[in-house]
């Protein structure tokens, strides 16, 4: 029987870039994940988000420290008790990962 796969649900909050406020940024709000147990959220694929944030969580999700993670699904985030956008992301390790590897190496 195959071990369960690790899933974590990150959080991210779009943002002016302080030091070019024409720039948007996504900020992590959880930078470690929350784990996921159960089927977790509904999201939509990420291929249904705009070019603009697909393009910037193509470039977060290529950095090493998410190396054996892929996208399964991200979208909108709503949190009424906070103001602005925010974006779910849900991230599964992949095949051949060690199960007590985490995000951040």
């Amino acid at each position: 029987m195959a071990p369960p796969t690790s899933r974590r649900l990150l959080i991210f909050q779009e943002a002016r870039n302080p030091q070019n406020t024409a720039e948007v940024v996504y900020l992590p709000v959880n930078k470690l994940g929350l784990p996921i147990c159960g089927p977790g959220p509904e999201l939509p694929s990420i291929l249904e988000l705009p070019l603009r944030i697909l393009r910037v969580f193509t470039d977060i999700f290529n950095q090493p420290k998410y190396k054996g993670w892929a996208i399964v699904s991200a979208g909108p985030y709503h949190d009424t008790s906070e103001e602005g956008k925010y974006y779910a992301v849900v991230l599964e390790q992949t095949q051949g990962q060690s199960q007590d590897s985490s995000l951040v190496q």
